[in-house]
């Protein structure tokens, strides 16, 4: 018989809500984040320069470690994947 698991729809990030997910996304993130990390991809955030944003962290966890719950792994790729296209 087949496994009847309940199923999650996964949407993609609208260009237009980017920042704000990046945003919340950083605020999930500060307590495993060096603060000074936090604070220079903020500014990225806030100017709008998102590519560069996603790229420091992209950067800081390939440099590092970080345990992250499975709905901020969720995040950090939908919104790799809405810079992308951006």
């Amino acid at each position: 018989m087949p496994k009847h698991d309940p199923t999650y729809r996964i949407d993609p990030i609208d260009p237009s809500q980017v920042g704000a997910r990046f945003m919340a996304l950083l605020e999930r993130l500060e307590p495993v984040l060096d603060a000074a990390d936090v604070a220079a991809l903020r500014v990225l955030v806030d100017s709008g320069d998102h590519a560069a944003a996603f790229a420091r962290l992209d950067a800081i966890t390939n440099d590092g470690t970080i345990t992250v719950d499975t709905a901020m792994l969720v995040e950090l790729v939908l919104l790799g994947q809405a810079v992308r296209a951006g």
